[in-house]
């Protein structure tokens, strides 16, 4: 089973969940990642010593953070607790540690002295306390007082500026002609999934090379293993994402150039019907709709990899970010057309192509609720008006946002990556500034690689 044959397996459970369309989406940094698994090369006897090969001791401390990060004992107490961590990774880690002994008396002597444990706590640990404050303010302030509303019948948000419908409502209502609609673009796919995996076995036995079926065997289960790790990282490993560059870094957000790129996407609700985060049912709809497209619900029948993140506009449209076909070619197949859809109905698979940006994105974890999405907008818009930033919207027009999920549903909730963008304008004194930061920074990592 491939990991796009796990992937497609939990949609079905994604309509029940609070981030259905939080899926599979990473590593989303500055520059894309490769995809899951090795290559394909059947020619190759399988590596299976993969535990023997030399140690590149530079690339332990290489996971982006500054050097004063990197030599802190609390990064380094982080990589030794980590199970991943390898035998020799550890020792190196360890000896660092073992002399760290007057940083660490500093550090406790910091924390009796103010009387926080914030300065004694491992990165890990950090994300693990501020993901579970972020969740219970959820729960506290959206989910429940959600649930209590429309168990009493109050059709309206907790701050009563949407109205809401309830998930047996929504497929009650969308049960005689978007649901079957969607149903069988997921049947298709998994059938053209099947046929694909049945395609591949039959080329193993007519090749008759036994290396090539254990070489495909030794991929599926690097993929699992990738896949079971997902469950506690905070941005999944082995997706492709948009490219972007950041600018520059505010406090608690930063400045990010999108380069243009094109998605696959659809609507979260009906025409002139307005959308809410709140709405489960028809996010899984969505999220279940540009899936089955991806596995091959389209007009080739073709199979594309999953990509991270997704994403959700303020006006209730769904994007799934298309990677570049293994021709380099950016002409993705046509999704599979219904004689009844409609422009903008609720189902309907469009491709677009989405033109270059510069947004400031802040980060945040847990649940993405209406309520949250509130919150972190006006936090971010709040930051952005103390720097001066000016938001790329006419005068007096509402302000626009895009949320970014990078994980897949079973994602612990506390670990969770989200994101939320608005669009910025700078200025031509602040673009020369981000120009001459970025050079900056080339050509320090350049002087680092030599």
């Amino acid at each position: 089973m491939t990991s796009s044959t796990l992937r497609l397996s939990a949609l079905f459970f994604s309509v029940c969940t609070s981030d259905a369309f939080t899926t599979t989406t990473q590593s989303q940094r500055s520059s894309l990642t490769s995809p899951l698994g090795v290559s394909k090369t059947s020619e190759a006897i399988p590596d299976l010593s993969s535990s023997t090969k030399p140690l590149d001791e530079s690339s332990i401390f290489d996971n982006g953070y500054d050097a004063t990060e990197d030599s802190s004992w609390q990064k380094n107490l982080d990589m030794l607790l980590a199970p991943d961590t390898s035998v020799a990774e550890r020792q190196i880690v360890l000896s660092d540690l073992l002399t760290s002994g007057e940083q660490i008396q500093d550090s406790v002597r910091t924390a009796l002295k103010d009387r926080k444990i914030d300065g004694l706590l491992t990165p890990t640990q950090k994300r693990l306390q501020d993901g579970t404050r972020a969740v219970a303010r959820q729960l506290t302030s959206d989910i429940l007082p959600g649930i209590a509303a429309l168990a009493a019948g109050v059709n309206a948000s907790p701050d009563g500026s949407k109205k809401l419908k309830s998930p047996v409502d929504v497929l009650v209502e969308d049960l005689p002609n978007v649901v079957p609609k969607i149903g069988s673009r997921v049947l298709n796919a998994i059938s053209n999934q099947a046929q694909n995996s049945l395609k591949e076995f039959q080329e193993d036995i007519k090749a008759g090379d036994p290396l090539r079926s254990i070489s495909r065997i030794q991929e599926q289960t690097a993929e699992i293993a990738a896949e079971a790790k997902n469950v506690f990282a905070e941005t999944p490993d082995g997706l492709v994402g948009p490219s972007y560059r950041v600018l520059s870094q505010g406090e608690g957000y930063e400045l990010r150039e999108y380069d243009s790129y094109s998605v696959a996407s659809t609507s979260m609700a009906k025409v002139d019907e307005p959308y809410t985060m709140d709405d489960l049912a028809s996010g899984g709809e969505a999220f279940n709709a540009l899936a089955a497209y991806l596995f091959g619900a389209n007009e080739e029948k073709a199979v594309m990899e999953m990509t991270t993140p997704v994403t959700t506009t303020s006006s209730g449209e769904m994007r799934f970010y298309l990677k570049e076909r293994n021709s380099g070619s950016s002409d993705f197949p046509m999704p599979v057309a219904e004689n009844d859809e409609a422009f903008n109905a609720k189902g309907e698979v469009k491709i677009q192509e989405i033109p270059s940006a510069t947004l400031a994105v802040a980060k945040f974890t847990g649940f993405v609720t209406e309520g949250e999405v509130a919150r972190q907008k006006d936090a971010l818009m709040t930051c952005l008006s103390i720097d001066g930033i000016e938001i790329d919207v006419p005068h007096a027009s509402v302000v626009p946002h895009v949320i970014l999920q990078y994980n897949p549903p079973y994602t612990i909730p506390i670990l969770r990556r989200n994101e939320i963008g608005i669009p910025v304008r700078l200025t031509a004194e602040e673009e020369e500034d981000a120009v001459n930061l970025s050079e900056n920074w080339d050509a320090e990592d350049g002087a680092e690689e030599k």
